[in-house]
C-alpha cells in the first residue's frame, strides 16, 4: 500500500468516527416526546411515580405500543384563546437523546467501504 493509499484510509476512518460522533446528541429537560426509552429520567429532579410512569412507557414501546408519545408543551387557552403554553413533566427532568438516523447509516455505509479497501 502507498503512503497516499494509507494517508486516505486514515482520512476516510477520521469521516467515519465523526459522521458516528454527529449521529446523536443529549440535551437535558422534559421529554421531549416520541420515543420514551430516548429519555433518561435524573433520579434528583424526578419523583418516583415520574420514573414509575417512564418505566411503563418504556415498556408498553418495548411491548410494540410504538405511537409516539406527546411533548409536555401544551397551550394555554383562556376566553377561546392561547395565552400561554404549559410545560407538563409526566417523567420529570432527565437526559433526551437526540439520534440521526441518516448520519449513522452514512456512517455504516463508510466503514463497510473501509473495511473493503483495507481487506480487499
Amino acid at each position: 500500500m502507498s503512503e497516499r493509499e494509507a494517508e486516505a484510509l486514515d482520512e476516510l476512518r477520521q469521516i467515519v468516527n465523526e459522521c458516528r460522533a454527529e449521529s446523536s446528541s443529549v440535551s437535558y429537560g422534559h421529554f421531549h416526546g416520541g420515543d420514551p426509552r430516548k429519555f433518561s429520567p435524573d433520579h434528583e429532579c424526578s419523583t418516583d411515580a415520574e420514573r414509575e410512569a417512564h418505566g411503563a412507557a418504556c415498556k408498553r414501546w418495548d411491548a410494540g405500543e410504538t405511537n409516539p408519545l406527546p411533548g409536555p408543551h401544551k397551550p394555554l387557552i383562556v376566553g377561546g384563546k392561547v395565552c400561554g403554553h404549559v410545560t407538563l413533566s409526566g417523567f420529570g427532568l432527565g437526559k433526551n437523546i437526540y439520534e440521526d438516523e441518516t448520519m449513522l447509516d452514512l456512517a455504516e455505509r463508510l466503514q463497510r467501504i473501509l473495511e473493503r479497501l483495507e481487506n480487499p
